[in-house]
């Protein structure tokens, strides 16, 4: 961008009149002798009853008439000063061409000249030197005019005319490209607080700022330009073309740094005069600054201008305009995930909930709505049908947390379409395009009823099943459900009855719920009673009634259970008998014999059970059950575990072929596990899992055996059956984790051989997830260092530095793809400095080789020697640096400047040649510096580079070190400690 350079002046100076009182002659000793006042003659007023005119050219005669008389040396002085005061005035009102003007102020400048080196204590040469400075400027002279400007100012810093002498100084500069000076200049004039001067200074302040890439500073002129004469701006036609100069060069600026974090920080650094910035205002700011960044094709840029706004005034109907413009964006450039990721985030800001919604008005509100219903209808639709959308799969539990998942994402969306709609029973937006027509008739988009009903609906799909139940039960009884076009009322009846009894058996069942079990069975048998005498005509009416026996036994009442069993059997109101609910009652009354822990009596009924048709499920769960009466002998309370060890060694004995023999010897020991007998453990881990080799619980008994090692602190035991673990099993994850966990317990156990191998298999077989094959070299790298095996250390050192650069390629090649996102073995921040590390060390083991040579003869051999180990640790310092990582960058970086560093000396210091002369030894010695002097050089830059990092905070031995040797190499610039030291020190 093109940037005026020069200010507009005015072309005529301003017109200063300078009184000038002509006193009396001194009054010499003949002119003391003459006549006093008094006895001079009276006044006649007559005489003078015309008085003429003195025109300025008359003055001017009169004063040459009286310079040729010779008067005294202060009158002269006096009407010499007074003569140029006149001929200013002349000048100014004279209508004169080009060339006229030029000899005029030539004149008036070499009258300014005579008298300011005739009469250099004169008080009146200050409006001499001004305008004189003012001439040299109408002259086209700026250098003359500047060097006046400086004068007045030194000798007069308090004058009148300082602020628009600094200012014109100020303007010369600046057209001359010395923005410092003109900046100085500009910063004086603001000083001076003149509202004359004031705005323009300050403008040209912003602008010098700006061509000193000083933009921050420059931001902060031209904000205050703006705050102090904002309301101006709005009001004034001529000056919207400088607030949006200002607007523009500010985008500009703020281009230059952060963007938009940019503009946030200086709002908040640049405080508004009166009170709280306008709203207004600070969105013109922002919705420049994206205009700009838009145009110049940085869209990402330009959204998060929109988005900062957003997060810092989120309770403004402006910040829902601009989130509105990012949807918008979105929508047309079809990013569909971005869109509704935006829609979601208007929701977030503008819902009923939101601080935009207790401090918008009435009218803000109304604003917002249309969308804001929009959005909530959109998204809670999408999640519930999501929740519907879900298939089958099989692993149920997983199929279950999605649904559940899904429906409780639906919710909060229904809930602030009922809050936005309050005791409205429908709304309908204005636009006639966002209602539907039914019969001719436009019907309201939103009705309460059906939004309640898909609320209740998600209630119960997340498992919220009391507020569920209470929409069901209103929706199902009350009459506003006819407005409803989702669903029944019957329906809904009968939904809240089911959850009613789900309710009331989740209860029953649970040991810790505080609810009153009695109100829930109440409540449903409630539910039951109503739903049969209100919804009759629905098919599941008969079966409703055989639920109220299933509640008895819900609420524990067994004995009723047993006495109306055959009432069920018998069902009177059923055309056909149904078997199904006859063995359901005989089912129920087995059951209630075993709640009442009637063990010999269930024992009996089950076996009744067992002489009946019954499908293959039912059955074995029946004879699990006459096992189970036998079981549950050993849980009678106050039962010890050795007690209950016992009567399932019985159990075991009387039904050697049941499914829960197997059950039971793992409850054996899952018993002396809660008894902490772990020594007895293990010999019957073994026996379990070569009983039942095939068993689903050998996981789990390899997992206790593992653990009772553990226990015991059997390290290698623990380590040998994971490793056996990882050798037999066919889960790739299980055999990964094993082998680590293994490789981790021969290290606990100082089987240092042992736990080396595991470290190796297991960086050779897994090399992902990276990460932990990372840590598996380290381990490796940790293990050979203690042996001192130099060799092996760095293989596996230079193995993680490959590694880590192959996964950073793959993670570049593959950073788009939607399967990366969803990756374990991306490089991580641990990563990256085991490898910077390793790097590090790999470069510092080439530095002792390079250390290790001299540059002795012969010494071509020996500095090629010399110089390849110094490339190759060069190479894994810089390695180590371009990982950027704030714990080894200073030392990597620090030790190539100090490669460099050694080698100058090395040169300067390595073995001379024999029988040289004088002068073949100096010349020897001259070419020795030559050569040394780029490595020299190229250490300084890297020991700046590694000074450079207190900028990002680091600041350690190495940067402490790099400041030192600038201190012995470059002296003059470095050996003042406070320069660096103040930045240091500074509080991070």
């Amino acid at each position: 961008m093109q940037i005026n350079q020069s200010i507009s002046m005015p072309t005529k100076l301003l017109k200063l009149a300078l009184v000038l009182s002509l006193t009396s002659c001194a009054v010499s000793k003949e002119v003391a002798n003459t006549a006093t006042l008094n006895q001079l003659p009276a006044f006649e007023q007559s005489a003078f009853a015309e008085q003429a005119e003195v025109t300025e050219t008359a003055l001017d005669a009169l004063y040459q008439q009286i310079l040729s008389l010779a008067p005294q040396p202060e009158t002269r002085q006096k009407i010499l000063y007074r003569l140029s005061q006149l001929h200013t005035e002349q000048y100014e009102r004279q209508d004169l061409s080009l060339t006229e003007e030029k000899s005029a102020l030539h004149a008036l400048i070499d009258r300014y000249q005579q008298l300011l080196q005739q009469y250099p204590d004169d008080p009146n040469n200050e409006l001499l030197r001004y305008q004189l400075a003012r001439s040299y400027d109408l002259l086209a002279q700026p250098e003359q005019s500047l060097s006046q400007l400086t004068v007045l100012l030194a000798q007069y810093p308090d004058s009148n005319f300082a602020p628009e002498a600094w200012f014109r100084k100020a303007d010369i500069h600046y057209s001359r490209g010395e923005y410092e000076l003109a900046l100085q200049a500009y910063l004086q004039v603001l000083a001076a607080k003149q509202p004359s001067f004031n705005q323009h200074a300050r403008y040209m302040a912003g602008w010098s700022h700006f061509k000193l890439q000083q933009f921050n500073l420059a931001d902060q002129q031209f904000l205050q330009l703006l705050d102090s004469s904002y309301n101006q701006l709005l009001q004034a036609d001529q000056q919207q073309s400088l607030r949006q100069e200002v607007l523009n060069i500010l985008s500009i600026s703020l281009s230059y740094q952060q963007q938009a974090e940019s503009l946030q920080a200086l709002l908040q650094q640049v405080p508004y005069a009166s009170g709280e910035r306008p709203i207004a205002l600070v969105a013109l700011l922002y919705q420049s600054l994206a205009d700009f960044l838009q145009q110049k094709g940085f869209m990402a840029k330009s959204l998060a201008s929109y988005r900062i706004f957003i997060a810092d005034n989120a309770d403004t109907y402006t910040a829902a305009q601009f989130q509105l413009r990012l949807i918008q964006h979105y929508l047309a450039s079809a990013n569909a995930e971005a869109a509704l990721n935006a829609q979601q985030e208007y929701i977030s800001l503008f819902n009923a909930d939101s601080a935009f919604w207790r401090r918008a008005s009435p009218a803000d509100i109304s604003k917002v709505t249309p969308r804001l219903l929009q959005y909530l209808d959109y998204f809670g639709r999408a999640h519930y049908a999501d929740a519907l959308a879900t298939v089958s799969s099989q692993d149920a539990t997983t199929q279950v947390d999605v649904k559940q998942q899904a429906f409780t994402r639906a919710i909060p969306y229904w809930q602030q379409m009922l809050v936005i709609l309050g005791n409205r029973a429908s709304y309908s937006p204005d636009s006639t395009a966002d209602t539907e027509s039914a019969n001719g008739q436009n019907k309201p988009r939103y009705i309460a009823a059906d939004i309640n009903y898909l609320l209740a609906e998600s209630y119960a799909g997340s498992q919220q099943l009391e507020s569920a139940f209470s929409l069901y039960a209103a929706l199902g009884y009350t009459d506003t459900s006819r407005q409803a076009s989702l669903f029944k009322p019957q329906d809904a009846a009968y939904k809240a009855l089911l959850l009613a009894q789900s309710l009331a058996e989740r209860t029953a069942q649970s040991e810790t719920s505080s609810v009153d079990y009695k109100s829930l069975q109440q409540r449903w048998l409630q539910q039951q009673i109503d739903f049969v005498s209100q919804h009759p005509q629905h098919p599941a009416a008969q079966q409703v009634a055989l639920q109220q026996i299933q509640q008895d036994y819900t609420a524990q009442r067994y004995s009723t259970v047993i006495a109306q069993a055959e009432v069920v059997i018998n069902w009177p109101y059923a055309t056909e008998q149904s078997t199904h609910f006859a063995n359901e009652a005989l089912f129920l009354r087995s059951q209630s014999e075993l709640a009442l822990q009637q063990y010999a009596a269930a024992e009996q009924s089950l076996q009744q059970q067992l002489n009946l048709s019954l499908n293959s499920a039912r059955r074995q769960l029946i004879t699990e059950q006459l096992a189970s009466s036998i079981y549950q002998q050993a849980q009678l309370p106050g039962i010890t575990n050795l007690a209950a060890i016992a009567h399932i060694q019985r159990l075991l004995a009387v039904l050697p072929d049941s499914r829960f023999h197997e059950a039971a010897a793992f409850e054996q020991i899952s018993l002396l596990i809660a008894e902490a007998n772990w020594s007895t453990v293990p010999a019957l881990l073994h026996s379990f899992m070569a009983k039942y080799p095939k068993s689903e619980r050998i996981a789990a008994a390899n997992a206790q055996l593992i653990q009772s090692y553990q226990q015991l602190e059997q390290w290698q035991l623990a380590a040998e059956q994971l490793l056996k673990l990882s050798a037999n099993s066919t889960d790739p994850e299980q055999q990964r984790d094993a082998l680590w966990l293994a490789a981790e317990y021969y290290l606990q156990a100082e089987q240092l051989d042992l736990a080396r191998q595991a470290f190796r298999d297991y960086a050779n077989q897994y090399p992902q997830p990276h990460a932990i094959a990372q840590e598996a070299r380290q381990h490796l790298v940790q293990l050979y260092q203690q042996q001192n095996d130099i060799y092996r250390k760095n293989f596996w050192l230079a193995k993680i530095v490959s590694f880590e650069q192959a996964e950073t390629a793959n993670s570049n090649i593959t950073s788009n793809s939607a399967s990366n996102n969803a990756s374990n073995n991306a490089s991580t921040e641990r990563t990256q400095q085991l490898a910077a590390t390793a790097a590090l060390m790999l470069g510092q083991h080439e530095n002792k080789l390079f250390a290790q040579v001299s540059l002795r003869h012969p010494l071509q051999a020996n500095l090629t020697k010399k110089r390849q180990h110094m490339q190759t640790a060069i190479s894994h310092y810089q390695q180590s640096i371009d990982y950027g990582v704030a714990s080894t960058l200073a030392e990597a970086q620090f030790s190539i400047g100090q490669l460099y560093d050694d080698m100058a000396q090395a040169l300067l210091v390595s073995e001379r040649p024999q029988g040289l002369t004088a002068l073949a030894a100096e010349q020897y010695d001259l070419l020795l510096e030559e050569q040394a002097y780029p490595f020299e050089e190229q250490a300084i830059e890297l020991y700046r580079q590694t000074t450079a990092l207190i900028q990002q905070q680091i600041y350690d031995s190495w940067v402490k070190q790099s400041f030192t040797r600038l201190q012995v190499l470059l002296p003059a610039e470095f050996n003042k400690t406070e320069a660096y030291l103040e930045v240091a020190d500074a509080p991070h």
